[in-house]
This record gives structure tokens, sequence and C-alpha cells, in this order.
């Protein structure tokens, strides 16, 4: 099986060393849990169903049951704790000691450059800007971003950008390889777009002082709805999302880059018929 530094999933990786061992002799859940002292049979194959957690002590059990040592013992450890976090900050902070000791180990971890990319607000601006602005310097095009940005992070955008697939060099300029981008089911991608959207909101909020009204279209409303209407809104929305993304892949001679923002949040704790629940 895969080696432990190649998952981002705990649970997965106990459920792949299962299998392998049953595949190869018969292991049984009763087995596992047995080897791992535990004196409920079932008790790792609800941990792999992500029924349960494994506590400190559980970890290093189960990580002896697995024979793991080394390096790998240290990255379950982590991998563990990144996938039963719920803070975003600590999980961040956690991942981010993951591809530290998978750097020590020459190892790339699944997912870093999707986490690399949606970073940073300057990355998917810089991707939609610079193939319209062929020979401009990283100082020029930091110039022409709508908020203040210092051209060493337009720099490092450009590296991340090509580094991960997103530009390539095309004469005195550059093309993107690719028109869309999806995050796929990846955790640390996720973990980073939460970022993205943050960072975006609070462009957002700037603009509103900061870009002159008849450049943007900011509107909003406050609605009480059942959640059978919260379902059949956020589906328009993906529909709607849909028809947007269409209209620019049949679009040509860009002008600038936009950002669009859906929100749709609950304002109120549940209430049932307007008194209180």
């Amino acid at each position: 099986m895969k080696p432990v530094m190649e998952y981002q999933n705990f649970r997965i990786f106990m459920r792949d060393f299962y299998t392998d061992r049953k595949t190869r002799s018969g292991y049984t859940w009763r087995d596992f849990a047995k080897a791992a002292g535990y004196s409920s049979p079932v008790f790792l194959k609800l941990v792999c169903d992500g029924k349960a957690n494994l506590s400190k002590v559980g970890v290093e059990r189960v990580a002896q049951a697995m024979g793991l040592a080394g390096v790998d013992l240290q990255y379950f450890r982590l991998l563990v704790d990144f996938n039963q976090e719920k803070d975003s900050v600590t999980k961040k902070a956690v991942f981010k000691e993951m591809r530290t000791l998978a750097k020590e180990n020459s190892m790339a971890l699944v997912g870093e450059d999707q986490f690399d990319y949606y970073e940073s607000w300057v990355n998917a601006v810089v991707r939609e800007l610079v193939p319209q602005m062929r020979g401009a310097t990283p100082s020029q095009i930091a110039d022409r971003l709508a908020f203040e940005t210092q051209t060493a992070e337009v720099k490092k955008a450009l590296a991340l950008l090509q580094k991960v697939g997103l530009l390539k060099k095309s004469g005195d300029g550059y093309e993107q390889a690719a028109k869309s981008i999806t995050t796929g089911n990846l955790e640390v991608a996720s973990l980073s777009v939460r970022e993205m959207h943050r960072q975006m909101g609070e462009l957002a909020v700037r603009a509103l002082d900061e870009i002159p009204v008849k450049e943007r279209d900011i509107s909003g409303l406050t609605l009480g709805i059942s959640e059978n209407a919260f379902y059949r809104i956020t589906k328009e929305i993906a529909d709607f999302r849909r028809r947007i993304t269409s209209i620019v892949l049949e679009d040509s001679g860009e002008t600038k880059v936009y950002r669009l923002n859906l929100q749709l949040f609950p304002l109120t704790k549940e209430f049932k018929g307007g008194q209180d629940a």
C-alpha cells in the first residue's frame, strides 16, 4: 500500500491498511482492534467510517499496531490532528507542519499546490490579468490591480502559477494553461478556499468605498425562508453560476478582471412560526 505521507486522511489510510492485511491474511476488524489494545472489535471500523475519533493515546496505539515509526509516525500524528481539528486557523498550522515534515523527507503532499493557489486572492487575479498584459513587469502588473498590492506578491504569484501549470511563458508574456480550476474533494484545498472566500469578502467591503458605483454592482436581500426554499435557492445559485461561466467562456476581448461573490447565510438561529423554539 502507499506510504502514509501520500494520504491526507488518516481514516482512509487506516482502512487501506486493514484492506491490505485482510486481502493477504484474512485479517479482521477484531484482529486490528486487538493489536491496538481495544476491547471493542468494531471500534476501529467506526473510526474509519468517521463515526468515532482517536484520542492522543489511541493514535499511539493504532500507529504501533500498523507498525509506524520515525517520520511515518510523526506524520500520522499530524494527519490525525489535521483531520480531527475543527478550528481552521489551527488546522492550517498543522498542515504547514505536515508540509515541513514531508519536504524534509523529499515528499510532496497531495493537494499542496491547490492549497497555495487558493491561499491568496492575488493568485487568481494575476492568472486572469497577465495574459492581457504582454511584456509587463511585475511592478506594472501590481499597479493595475484595483487594490494595493506589493510587487513581491505579484512575483510570488507568477512563480506559483507557473509551478502548478496554470500559466506558461509565451513569447514576451504569459498565457493560461487551463481555462478553469476545481478543488475536487481535497480537504487541504477546501481549507484554503475558505481563506480565499474570506479575503474576497473583505475586498467586497472595501469596494463599497474604493470602487466607483458605476464599476460595481453590490446588492442584497434579507429573507425569511423555509428549509425547502433554502435548497431551491441554492440550486438556483448553482445554475446561475453555470450560466455565468458559459458567458465568460464565450467571451473575448477582456478589459478587466472582476470577482463575483454569491453569499447566502443565516442571520438568525432557527425559529418556528415566529415563536421561540
